[in-house]
């Protein structure tokens, strides 16, 4: 069987592996105006780290969806540990298992590149309700990539499409969203500058063996090579009340 970047990430437990990491994604949410009362859904939710801070900081109401199933299997684990009424679903985020206008945010983290980028905006502008927030981490092309760049990216990475800014932007736009805003930008390269220490600590305490290693490893060179090429956004778009 042919395996993935994500599965790699699934077997050795990599958790906010997206640049800025999950001190980006913390720093995100506590601006944001989250409450009891508020329902979200973490779209691409891997093992259930950033479901897990929702609930236990705020304590509204979370539910996490992932296609990956031992991504899934970890996330259900950690929520029962946890003792969180997080509900956790298997499904894609091109077909949401969702009806129309529940949630007040969606949080998508370094995942919507992996799917069809329009059909999975859609589903999240349909679940979403009339004045929700979508807050998305994507990769981003810094500049328009030379074909076989991109190709051998979208290959290893699985993913459909490597935007630029201006490409996300009009996508995110075109499935009905405003006033979209851009919280927060860089490259790969500063983020792996800024946080060097940290990552370093962070791969000398994981020991990569067996045929998933060669995947890691890849990952960290492409990264490297071609850091400043690439980068990633975090994108906040809202869905518009009905006139």
């Amino acid at each position: 069987m042919h395996q993935s970047y994500l599965d790699a990430l699934a077997f050795y437990g990599i958790e906010g592996a997206h640049p800025g990491g999950f001190d980006l994604t913390i720093s995100i949410l506590m601006n944001e105006r989250i409450d009891p009362l508020t329902t979200i859904l973490d779209a691409g939710c891997g093992m259930g780290q950033t479901s897990q801070f929702l609930a236990e900081t705020f304590n509204c109401g979370v539910y996490a969806v992932d296609n990956h199933p031992q991504m899934v299997k970890r996330a259900a684990k950690r929520f029962h540990q946890a003792q969180l009424p997080i509900q956790v679903f298997i499904g894609s985020l091109e077909e949401l298992p969702f009806p129309a206008n529940h949630f007040d945010y969606i949080i998508a983290e370094s995942t919507t590149g992996f799917t069809d980028i329009k059909k999975s905006l859609a589903e999240y502008f349909r679940v979403l309700k009339p004045g929700g927030i979508l807050i998305s981490i994507d990769m981003t092309a810094e500049i328009t990539l030379r074909p076989n760049l991109k190709n051998e990216l979208m290959d290893f990475y699985k993913l459909k499409n490597i935007p630029t800014e201006a490409e996300w932007v009009s996508a995110i736009r075109e499935q009905g969203f405003k006033k979209t805003e851009i919280l927060h930008s860089s490259t790969v390269l500063e983020e792996l500058k800024k946080y060097s220490a940290a990552n370093q600590r962070t791969s000398n305490s994981t020991v990569f063996k067996g045929t998933l290693n060669d995947i890691i490893k890849k990952h960290y060179r492409l990264m490297l090579t071609h850091g400043n090429s690439l980068g990633y956004r975090v994108f906040r778009a809202s869905k518009a009340y009905p006139y």
